[in-house]
């Protein structure tokens, strides 16, 4: 199986200060994996910089084979919801229809089909009844449910989500979760930055464990066992001795 992204030697500084070193790891299409690690370990940081939202130091990253350049039409990106402007003024299909913009290209009007394709993603996330809200008017799980079907739009075959879950209603993360394993039985390649490691041995395949360098990558079974986990979260020795302790 050919991999969907392949990171070698990555590099990321802010300001002078090192947030990612020598990041290496590879993941296979197909797959469904979070990236974990404490507060500042830079998981948003690795996905910035493989979409080139962030510059990197030094580094080589091929997504699907490619470097970006090859294949942005092909990928969708769900940022933290804290990085939006819920004040813009937008409804919500077409925020959705955005999704559509990079294979129509900025300067080519959204066509009745591409209207249709949107709003079929919107009925997808259960959501087609806000289709004229303001976008800034939803809840949380909502506007996340909304993101969500703006990259089904894309219909992208890597899906890149960064903390999809924070600040969102159970039935909304549900939804996603299992949206995204869809996508993921279906072959497309998702890559989760995630928090609640209660939840990852039932969202995720395998596990890219960072604290500013990758810990280690694999399954999941092999990256929760507390000896590899202490090894990134040493200021949480207690809670993970006590889960070891369970085990």
């Amino acid at each position: 199986m050919k991999p969907a992204i392949t990171v070698k030697d990555l590099y990321v500084s802010y300001h002078g200060a090192e947030a990612l070193r020598n990041i290496n790891f590879s993941l296979d299409q197909g797959m469904m994996a979070g990236v974990i690690g404490p507060n500042g370990a830079g998981k948003s940081t690795l996905l910035k910089a493989m979409l080139q939202l962030i510059p990197k130091d030094k580094g080589d990253v091929r997504l699907l084979g490619k470097p970006l350049k090859h294949v942005r039409k092909q990928i969708a990106y769900v940022p933290q919801r804290n990085d939006m402007d819920w004040t813009f003024p937008i409804n919500v299909l077409d925020t959705v229809i955005l999704g559509t913009y990079p294979e129509l290209g900025l300067f080519r009007r959204p066509k009745k089909r591409d209207k249709e394709w949107a709003y079929h993603c919107l009925e997808k996330v259960g959501m087609e009844a806000y289709a004229k809200r303001q976008i800034g008017e939803l809840s949380g799980g909502q506007q996340q449910r909304v993101f969500l079907a703006r990259a089904l739009a894309q219909k992208a075959e890597l899906f890149c989500l960064d903390e999809p879950f924070v600040g969102i209603d159970v039935t909304s993360e549900e939804m996603i979760v299992s949206i995204l394993k869809e996508l993921r039985d279906e072959g497309k390649t998702v890559l989760v930055v995630h928090h609640d490691l209660s939840k990852a041995d039932s969202y995720f395949n395998e596990l890219i464990l960072l604290n500013k360098e990758l810990i280690q990558k694999g399954p999941v079974s092999d990256i929760l066992n507390p000896d590899v986990m202490m090894k990134a979260y040493e200021s949480q020795l207690p809670f993970l001795q006590s889960k070891r302790g369970a085990m």
